[in-house]
C-alpha cells in the first residue's frame, strides 16, 4: 500500500507528480487502498501533475492581481504557434509546416525547463537557431499583443512567484523531473515522496529476458503472461511499457483483449470493464459522439460526397432505436441508383427526401434531426467570435447528432463532457482566434478535437500499459518492459530539434548524449526490478530473416532459472529465441473436436423466387455457391454513385441509342445511304443520343457537365460503330431490345432482353449483343463464363447461323462471333463451332448445358466450386471463405460447416 502517499493525500497536502500519466496512476492507487480498507467515504486525494498545478497556481495569483496575463490553452497555443510559422517568411521550405510548429513549441519548452539561457541558443547561429529565434520572437510579441503567456513561461517564472507553504505542497520523486522544477521543489517543496519497494510478502522471482521471433509474437507472450498471471491471482497487478504503444495502439488492444477480454471478438460485445488500461488515450476526435458532431459540421459546407452523406444518414447518434436504423439503410440503398455522386448537406436531404415519398419509402428520423442541426447552423452567417460560433454549434448538435444523448454508454458520455469541456476552453480564446469565418472556426475545432488526447475511464484495472520509458513508482506484482533489443536499449540519441546538442548536453538533455542515456538506461532498470517481484524485458526480430540479439546491457542482469510464475515462453533466457503462435490461435488448435457437417445443398427454388435473368446462371456456372448467394440470399454489391455515369448507366444509354438508331434504320442500304449524308447521320446520332442521355438522367442525373461529355463522347463512337455496320453484308433488321422476353429451363423463368437480330438476304438469321467492355467468346465450355449467348440462341434457334457480341468501345470496335460462317460480319473467320459440325449440333449442346446449369441450381446446389478465375472478380470471399489469390491448378478444400 502506497502508505506515504496516503498519509500525505489524508493531510490535505497537494502532491505533485512530473507527468500526467503518473498522477492518474497515483490517484488510482490511493482510490483502490481506500476502497480495499473498507472505506465508504474519503477525502478527494489532491494528486496533480505539475503543469496543471503552476496553471491553477496561476489562476490564483490572477484573482489577486488583475493585471497579469491570462495563460493561453493547450490548443490555443498550438494554434498560435501555427499561424506564426506559417506566416513567416521560411514556411514555404517546409513540407509540413505543423510539424515545424510542433518543433518550435516544443523547443520553446525544452529551454524552460532545462534553463537554456536565450543567449546561448542565438549564439550559435546556424540556420536551425535562427528560425527558431525568430518565430520565438514571433510568438512572444503576438502574446504581448494579446496579453496572455504559454504554459512554458510558467516555468520560467517560477523564482518569482512567492514559495508555497511547506505543509501544502509536497512531491514524489522520480527521474522524470525536468531540471528547473526539480531545482525549485528541493528549494521550496522539502524531501520528496520516496518510490514504494516491491511488496515484501511473496517470493522474488527477479528478471527474466525474452526474445521473439517477431513483434506479434512478442505482443502475444505478453498477453499470456499477464493472462496466466490473473488467472493465478485476482489480485496481482502488473505495469507495462511499450514504446511503440502509439503506432501500434490498436494492435496492442487486439492482442490484449484476445487474452484477457475474448468476448469483446463476439457478436454480443458490450462496453463492460476489462482488466487492462492503455494510457495516453486516443484523438478525441476519434470517439464516436465527437466524431458524429465534426462529421456534420464537415458534411454542412460545401460540397458532400455520397460516401460521406450515407455515412451520415446511417450514424448510430441518429437513430433512435433498429426501427429506425433500418429505415436509414433502406433508404441508403435506393438512393445509390438514383443520385448524383455529390451534392450539398441541403441538396441531398431534398434528393433522400423526396425519393423516399416516391418510394413510398417513410423518411428516416435521421433526416429530419439533420435537418433541424442544419437550421440552426443556417442561423448563423458571415464572420463571427468563436464563441458564438461554439455557441451555435452546441445548439446544432443538440438537435442533430447529440439529440438521442440519453442512450449514450458510458464512454460516450465521458467524451462528450470532455468535448464540451474543449469548447468551453475555445471560448476563451476570442481574442486569440479574433473574427473567424464558418470554415475557419471549424478548421480550428477539427485541429484541437484531433490533438487532444482522451483517455476513458473505466475504473482502477490491475494493469497497467504505459508508452513511457519512466518510474512507476508505486509496487507492482509484475514489470514488463518490451523492445529493450540492442538497438533500442539503451535508447538511442534523440536530441531536440532546433537547439544545438552540444548545448542540450551542457544543460542536462538526457536524450542529446549517448552517455546520458546509457546511465539512464540503467538507473531505469534498477528501479524496475525495486518495483515488482518479477521483471521481464523482451525484444523482438525485426522480420524478413533478420535478427536482432537483446541488449548487451540486459546481460549485467544475470540469468535466472524458469519460473512457475512466468509462462514458459516468457521464461526464456536472453540466448533463446521465442516464435510461439499467439493465444488465440493456440486455442484455436487446442480446441476439442467438433462435429463436422458438410453442407453443399440449399433448399429447391420454390414458386414463390424469381430469378435474376441470366445474370443467374452466369453466376451458377461460375460457382455455385455465387449462384446461390447473389439470386437467393441477394448478396450483390451496394451500388456505389460515381462522377458522371457508371459503366451500367453508359452501357444503358449507348443500348438505348442504339435501339432508337437501328428502329428508323432498318437495313444496310439504308445505313449506307445515311452514312453517305455525313450531315444528316451526325443528325440522326445525335437526336437519339440525346434521347438516351435525357432519359438517364430522369433516373440519375448527374449534372449538366457530364451529360454533355457522355453526348460528345458517345456520338463519335456510335460514328465509328456505324462505319463499321455499313461493311457488313447484306441485312434487315428484325427485330431490336424491346420488353423484353422470357424463357423457361427447368421449370423456371428466365427474362431475356435481346438486343438485336437481323435476316440476311439467305433468309437466316443473326442475333447481336452489344457490349461496352472488352469482349471475348466467353460462352464456350461445359460450365461457361457467360451462357448469355447461347440461352438468346435457344429462345431463337430458327434459321439462326451466327451469334455476336457487338463490341461498341474507344478502344477497339468489332464483332466477336460464334459461326460456320465467314461472310457474316467483315474481319470474323468461320469458328471451329467447339468441334460440331453445324451450327445447329452447337446449339443443340448449349442446350444441354443450360438445362444442367438450371436443373443445378433449381434443386439447391451451392457448393463452392469455382472455375480458374472466377474468385478474382467476385465480392462474396466473406461468405465462402474462398482466398481472392486461389491458385486454379490447386484444388480447393471448403471450409465446412460445423456444430
Amino acid at each position: 500500500m502506497p502508505s506515504r502517499l496516503i498519509e500525505a493525500a489524508a493531510a490535505g497536502r497537494i502532491v505533485l507528480a512530473p507527468s500526467t500519466e503518473l498522477a492518474a496512476a497515483l490517484v488510482d492507487a490511493v482510490e483502490r487502498a481506500h476502497a480495499q480498507a473498507g472505506h465508504e467515504i474519503w477525502p478527494t486525494p489532491k494528486i496533480l501533475d505539475f503543469g496543471t498545478w503552476l496553471k491553477a497556481r496561476h489562476v490564483e495569483r490572477q484573482l489577486v492581481d488583475s493585471s497579469l496575463p491570462r495563460c493561453l490553452s493547450d490548443a490555443e497555443e498550438r494554434e498560435l504557434w501555427r499561424r506564426v510559422v506559417l506566416e513567416s517568411a521560411s514556411s514555404a521550405q517546409f513540407l509540413e509546416p505543423a510539424g515545424a510548429a510542433r518543433a518550435a513549441q516544443r523547443a520553446r519548452r525544452a529551454t524552460f525547463e532545462y534553463g537554456i539561457p536565450r543567449a546561448a541558443v542565438e549564439a550559435y547561429g546556424t540556420e536551425e537557431t535562427q528560425a527558431f529565434e525568430a518565430w520565438r520572437a514571433a510568438f512572444e510579441s503576438r502574446c504581448r499583443e494579446l496579453r496572455v503567456i504559454g504554459a512554458d513561461e510558467l516555468l520560467g517564472g517560477l523564482e518569482r512567484t512567492d514559495p508555497p507553504r511547506e505543509a501544502a505542497v509536497t512531491w514524489i520523486e522520480s527521474p522524470l523531473w525536468r531540471p528547473v522544477a526539480r531545482r525549485w521543489l528541493e528549494r521550496n517543496a522539502g524531501a520528496p515522496l520516496l518510490p514504494e519497494a516491491a511488496p515484501a510478502s511473496g517470493r522474488r522471482l527477479g528478471p527474466r529476458t525474452v526474445q521473439a521471433a517477431s513483434a506479434e509474437t512478442e505482443l502475444a507472450l505478453l498477453a499470456e503472461w499477464l493472462c496466466a498471471s490473473l488467472e493465478a491471482d485476482s489480485s496481482w497487478r502488473a505495469w507495462v511499457s511499450l514504446r511503440d504503444l502509439t503506432a501500434r495502439r490498436e494492435e496492442v488492444v487486439d492482442a490484449l483483449d484476445a487474452a484477457l477480454a475474448p468476448e469483446r471478438f463476439s457478436l454480443a460485445a458490450s462496453e463492460g470493464p476489462v482488466p487492462y488500461a492503455v494510457a495516453g488515450g486516443t484523438p478525441l476526435s476519434d470517439h464516436a459522439p465527437v466524431r458524429a458532431a465534426l462529421d456534420f459540421l464537415t458534411a454542412a459546407t460545401g460540397s458532400v460526397p455520397f460516401e460521406r452523406f450515407s455515412a451520415l444518414l446511417r450514424a448510430p447518434e441518429l437513430q433512435a432505436s433498429r426501427a429506425e436504423a433500418s429505415a436509414a439503410a433502406r433508404l441508403d440503398t435506393t438512393l445509390r441508383s438514383r443520385v448524383p455522386s455529390e451534392a450539398t448537406l441541403h441538396e441531398w436531404l431534398n434528393l433522400a427526401a423526396g425519393i423516399a415519398r416516391g418510394r413510398t419509402l417513410e423518411p428516416p428520423a435521421a433526416l429530419e434531426r439533420l435537418g433541424g442541426a442544419l437550421r440552426v447552423l443556417d442561423g448563423l452567417q458571415g464572420r463571427h467570435r468563436m464563441s458564438r460560433w461554439l455557441s451555435i454549434w452546441i445548439d446544432a448538435f443538440e438537435v442533430g447528432p447529440w439529440s438521442l444523448r440519453a442512450r449514450w454508454s458510458s464512454a460516450e458520455f465521458q467524451s462528450g463532457v470532455r468535448f464540451r469541456e474543449l469548447l468551453e476552453t475555445l471560448a476563451l480564446g476570442d481574442r486569440t482566434f479574433e473574427y473567424l469565418s464558418r470554415r475557419a472556426a471549424e478548421s480550428i475545432l477539427e485541429r484541437a478535437a484531433r490533438d487532444t488526447l482522451f483517455q476513458i475511464q473505466t475504473g482502477v484495472p490491475p494493469v497497467w500499459v504505459s508508452s513511457q520509458l519512466s518510474d512507476p513508482w508505486l509496487a507492482y506484482d509484475g514489470i514488463w518492459v518490451t523492445g529493450c533489443d540492442e538497438s533500442r536499449w539503451p535508447p538511442p540519441v534523440d536530441p531536440i530539434p532546433l537547439i544545438p546538442p552540444v548545448l542540450q548536453r551542457r544543460h542536462g538533455v538526457i536524450a542529446a548524449s549517448a552517455e546520458a542515456q546509457l546511465a539512464f538506461a540503467a538507473d531505469m532498470q534498477s528501479r524496475w526490478l525495486a518495483r515488482a517481484r518479477v521483471c521481464v524485458f523482451s525484444c523482438a526480430d525485426p522480420g524478413e530473416g533478420r535478427h536482432v540479439p537483446p541488449s548487451p546491457l540486459l546481460a549485467e542482469l544475470g540469468e535466472r532459472a524458469p519460473s512457475p510464475s512466468v509462462p514458459p515462453a516468457a521464461a526464456a533466457v536472453s540466448t533463446g529465441s521465442v516464435s510461439a503462435p499467439p493465444l488465440w490461435s493456440t486455442q484455436q488448435i487446442e480446441a476439442p473436436v467438433l462435429e463436422e457437417l458438410l453442407d453443399e445443398r440449399a433448399p429447391a427454388v420454390g414458386l414463390e423466387e424469381r430469378t435474376h435473368g441470366v445474370a443467374t446462371l452466369r453466376t451458377q456456372s461460375q460457382c455455385p455457391f455465387r449462384g446461390f448467394a447473389e439470386t437467393r440470399l441477394d448478396a450483390c454489391v451496394l451500388e456505389q454513385p460515381r462522377p458522371g455515369f457508371n459503366e451500367r448507366e453508359r452501357g444503358q444509354i449507348l443500348h438505348d441509342a442504339l435501339q432508337g438508331i437501328f428502329t428508323e434504320v432498318s437495313n444496310s442500304q439504308s445505313l449506307q445511304d445515311l452514312l453517305v449524308q455525313r450531315e444528316a447521320s451526325a443528325a440522326l446520332i445525335a437526336n437519339h443520343v440525346r434521347r438516351a442521355v435525357e432519359a438517364q438522367c430522369a433516373k440519375r442525373n448527374p449534372g449538366a457537365r457530364w451529360a454533355e461529355r457522355e453526348r460528345t463522347r458517345l456520338q463519335g463512337l456510335l460514328e465509328r460503330w456505324l462505319d463499321l455496320e455499313s461493311k457488313r453484308a447484306p441485312f434487315q433488321v428484325e427485330h431490336v431490345e424491346g420488353s423484353g422476353e422470357t424463357a423457361l429451363h427447368a421449370g423456371l423463368a428466365y427474362k431475356l432482353r435481346i438486343d438485336r437480330i437481323d435476316r440476311l438476304e439467305d433468309g437466316s438469321h443473326v442475333l447481336i449483343d452489344y457490349k461496352t467492355g472488352w469482349v471475348q467468346p466467353d460462352w464456350r465450355g461445359e460450365r461457361p463464363d457467360n451462357p448469355q449467348l447461347p440461352m438468346y440462341a435457344l429462345r431463337h434457334r430458327e434459321g439462326l447461323v451466327a451469334v455476336a457480341y457487338g463490341g461498341v468501345n474507344a478502344r477497339d470496335c468489332r464483332f466477336v462471333a460464334e459461326s460456320g460462317r465467314g461472310d457474316i460480319f467483315p474481319s470474323v473467320r468461320p469458328s471451329r463451332l467447339e468441334g460440331m459440325a453445324s451450327f445447329t449440333d452447337l446449339v443443340a449442346a448449349w442446350e444441354r448445358r443450360v438445362e444442367r446449369l438450371a436443373e443445378e441450381f433449381a434443386s439447391g446446389a451451392a457448393q463452392v466450386a469455382p472455375k480458374d478465375t472466377a474468385c478474382r472478380y467476385c465480392h462474396l470471399q466473406g461468405l465462402c471463405r474462398v482466398p481472392s489469390t486461389l491458385d486454379a491448378s490447386e484444388p480447393f478444400v471448403p471450409v465446412v460447416a460445423t456444430s
